[in-house]
């Protein structure tokens, strides 16, 4: 590898960390040979810890390795740098070793001694290899033939004289879940310096960083910081990375799409075009496609076979990593031209580079923005063998992300929000320490911003003596006396006497007129009469229970004639959206077709198949033999294929679900009965119920909500009814409908005795829909009882202030006018 210059931003970076840096070694030196530990602990904390923000592909590990190597020219440090993953402690190795070879790169197994240490000696390791509980956690903790434990070579490398330092890559991942890292960096570790590495910074993360260790990175204003625009200006990156969503122009084809099998074959059409672009601009470079799945083996083969079958990919031109983490092999295939397509999960997300790539199909997505700024870390890179071209086609200047799940798109947005906020600057600390001396004794004090210089740095204060009148102070709280004083000036005292007078004040129970009458009225039962006019008896439909030959009733209603053409309908229009999601605007739709998802058809269809209560063995064959007679009877050969037949079963079942539903009802309605129910003559409760003129008990029912309360009133009120009357749902009394649905049963909230309605019996059956409920019963608006008629659907609009009337039609619901009495005259 050879050794790189700094670019301009990457050697300004440098500068500003290493200053900073430098400034915390000065503190820290003016303390003397002997500093106070919680002096030390004051600047090491505050101002030796800098986070650093720099997006993936600028060069950040390039930058703290020269910063590491520089900071140990002007001072004894021994470093622990920490990996992500054990997968990429080799990689880090040999970029350390060939951009810093001042450094002394140790082994953490053979090297914990302390005559090892040497000249800037520095430690590749990961939090898992020495804060964990696992077997090679432990072995690193524990001294014996292979050396010291990691906790005593800390100790006595700061007795020789050495400082600690500390470099966290992707710090966002190796402390977020891990609370023994935490707890090893703060108690253990204790580093002078801290350089902390993402390229997913949070604010959230970083106040809880300082809340559970005490080390202070501060806000974002604080953090040391490369933009993206200066990644891009020098080649390092692309200009920008394009993202594509799809949208089915049909919603009801929305839950068909195969969005997964799409959103691959647009993206090899993409990295295919990439690769005839290299050729023709004479770049020796294979474009890599990077395919990214959910964490399961069934995705992984789904998207093999179809990229090695449909997509024609050669088998050695597609490999698979399956491991949780990075790993040199991850990597190496990432860099093997042989390698066309890299399919991994999306675990492996973060921590390896990719610079081959240009192209990545998301399987799943995340709406997190810190994940999405790994996924697009991923292709953001430039190759390096096109740095310095500044001729290429415009295509080859983005990379380009093609998303199966379009609420995806949410990450990636605000993953390039989140890029594109990082500045490129060294901030001054938003908080500093500085070294004071009292009487030639060093003191460190944390000023911030706007803030003074204490005279003692201990936060020693001063608090003023008790009066010396004896008046109430912090000292002398205000005496009873005093109190009552004030209660009296404040006009508390009276109500306070009164309630100190009451009876319910004393601690002994005293019974009351109040708590006597309350207590003989928990004995009173309330019964209200029906009245005299009113029916002994209604009329209520009832469904007996499914006959044995219900399966092959349901299957010989089925008519299959007006959808057999639904059987190949196998693909659908679709819009492939795509935008930078780095700028705002410039989004382009092309259209597109997408096939329908076999495992999604399938799945649904056994839905519609076994919604209801079948034999689930006799109906599937049943509605198989019923569809191939369609078939016949029509003049078409079925599919010599079993499996083939399923398939155009299940399409046709899917694109008409009211098929074996609409069958069902009519079923269960050729069943219905209409039976008598008496009314009792009274009904009784524990409360007072409010009187009502025309209901049919004289009252208005306790369980009324607020908008049947409101609709009770107004048929009180109205000289058209004659009587009223609170339907109870599923009561030995209720009146039910079961012909309106697949025999599932519905209770009308009123029946109204209206003047002048001439069928039903002269009563009419309303119902009461809240805003929330009627567009998911809206199928009741158009119910019918055997004997009543239309049940009638009504709902309070708060706008209007009144009641409105609702049909349906064609399985949706529409306004049908504001509520009059007189309309229940007439069957809608």
């Amino acid at each position: 590898m050879p050794v790189f210059e700094l670019l301009s931003f990457q050697q300004q970076a440098h500068d500003g960390l290493l200053a900073r840096f430098l400034e915390a070694k000065r503190q820290m030196d003016q303390l003397g040979t002997a500093p106070k530990t919680s002096a030390l602990d004051t600047i090491r904390k505050n101002a030796g810890a800098i986070l650093f923000q720099a997006p993936t592909g600028s060069g950040k590990t390039l930058i703290a390795t020269r910063v590491v190597a520089s900071l140990s020219e002007h001072d004894s440090i021994l470093w622990l740098w920490f990996a992500p993953f054990a997968g990429v402690v080799d990689q880090t190795r040999q970029t350390l070793h060939a951009q810093a070879p001042t450094l002394s790169l140790l082994d953490l197994e053979s090297d914990r001694r302390l005559d090892a240490l040497g000249s800037a000696p520095l430690f590749v390791t990961t939090w898992q290899s020495v804060a964990t509980s696992n077997k090679e956690g432990r072995k690193a903790r524990i001294s014996g033939d292979a050396g010291l434990a990691v906790d005593e070579l800390i100790a006595g490398a700061r007795e020789a004289g050495y400082r600690i330092g500390c470099v966290v890559d992707e710090a966002h991942h190796g402390f977020k879940k891990a609370a023994e890292a935490r707890r090893f960096f703060a108690e253990v570790l204790r580093p002078d310096y801290t350089l902390m590495m993402t390229a997913t910074p949070k604010d959230s993360d970083a106040r809880a960083f300082a809340r559970e260790t005490g080390y202070e990175v501060g806000d974002e204003a604080s953090w040391a910081s490369v933009s993206r625009s200066d990644g891009v200006e020098v080649g390092l990156l692309k200009k920008g990375v394009k993202m594509a969503r799809f949208i089915v122009r049909n919603p009801d084809d929305t839950v068909l799409v195969d969005f997964e099998r799409t959103a691959l074959r647009e993206c090899a059409a993409m990295h295919r075009q990439m690769k005839d672009t290299l050729a023709r601009e004479g770049v020796a470079l294979t474009p890599l496609m990077l395919v990214q799945v959910p964490n399961g083996g069934e995705h992984i083969d789904m998207a093999r076979g179809y990229l090695t079958g449909k997509l024609g990919f050669s088998e050695q031109a597609v490999r698979v990593h399956i491991a949780n983490e990075p790993d040199p092999d991850l990597l190496a295939l990432a860099n093997d031209p042989r390698v066309e397509v890299l399919i991994f999960k999306m675990a492996v997300a973060m921590g390896f580079d990719a610079p081959r790539a240009w192209t990545l199909a998301a399987m799943r997505g995340a709406r997190d923005a810190s994940f999405g700024v790994q996924v697009v870390g991923r292709i953001m890179r430039r190759h390096r063998s096109v740095h310095a071209r500044r001729d290429l086609p415009d295509e080859l200047e983005y990379g380009y992300v093609f998303l199966a799940n379009s609420e995806a798109q949410e990450g990636l947005l605000s993953a390039g929000d989140l890029i594109n906020r990082m500045p490129t600057h060294v901030a001054e600390l938003g908080s500093q320490t500085v070294v004071t001396f009292v009487a030639d004794e060093p003191e460190v004090q944390i000023v911030r911003n706007g803030e003074s210089l204490r005279l003692f740095a201990d936060g020693r204060v001063e608090f003023p003596d008790p009066p010396s009148d004896g008046g109430a102070s912090l000292f002398n709280p205000a005496s009873p006396g005093h109190q009552q004083e004030f209660l009296e000036r404040t006009g508390w005292t009276p109500m306070a006497k009164r309630l100190q007078g009451n009876s319910f004040a004393s601690s002994e129970p005293t019974a009351t007129l109040l708590t006597s009458v309350l207590a003989n009225d928990t004995h009173t039962e309330y019964t209200y009469r029906r009245r005299p006019d009113g029916p002994t008896a209604l009329l209520t439909e009832s469904m007996p229970p499914l006959p044995d030959d219900f399966e092959e009733q349901v299957a010989a209603q089925i008519d299959f004639t007006a959808v057999l053409s639904d059987r190949e309908r196998v693909r659908t229009k679709i819009v492939q959206r795509t935008q930078n999601i780095f700028e705002d605007g410039g989004i382009v739709d092309e259209e597109k077709w997408a096939t329908l998802s076999p495992e999604v058809i399938a799945a649904k269809a056994k839905q519609l198949v076994f919604q209801f209560d079948v034999d689930r063995f006799a109906f599937p064959r049943l509605l198989r033999n019923r569809f191939r007679k369609a078939l016949e009877n029509h003049g078409i050969e079925p599919p010599a294929d079993e499996e083939q037949l399923l398939q155009q079963l299940d399409l046709i079942l899917v694109r008409n679900p009211k098929l074996i539903a609409e069958a069902v009802r009519k079923c269960r309605a050729a069943q219905l009965a209409v039976q008598q129910v008496t009314l009792p003559e009274e009904i009784s409760s524990e409360l007072r119920l409010s009187p009502a003129k025309r209901n049919l008990y004289g009252i208005f029912p306790a369980d009324l909500n607020s908008d049947e309360r409101r609709f009770a009133e107004l048929l009180d009120i109205d000289d058209d009814v004659l009587w009223w009357h609170r339907n109870p749902s599923q009561q030995p009394t209720s009146i039910c409908l079961y012909g309106w649905s697949h025999g599932r049963g519905f209770f009308p909230d009123f029946l109204v005795a209206v003047k002048g309605r001439l069928v039903g019996q002269g009563l009419a059956l309303v119902e009461v829909k809240g805003p929330q409920l009627q567009h998911y019963d809206r199928a009741k608006a158009s119910a019918r009882h055997r004997e009543y008629g239309s049940a009638f659907m009504v709902g309070y609009d708060p706008g209007k202030k009144s009641f409105l009337m609702f049909r349906e039609e064609n399985g949706q619901l529409y306004e049908n006018g504001t509520f009059e009495v007189a309309r229940l005259r007439f069957d809608q």
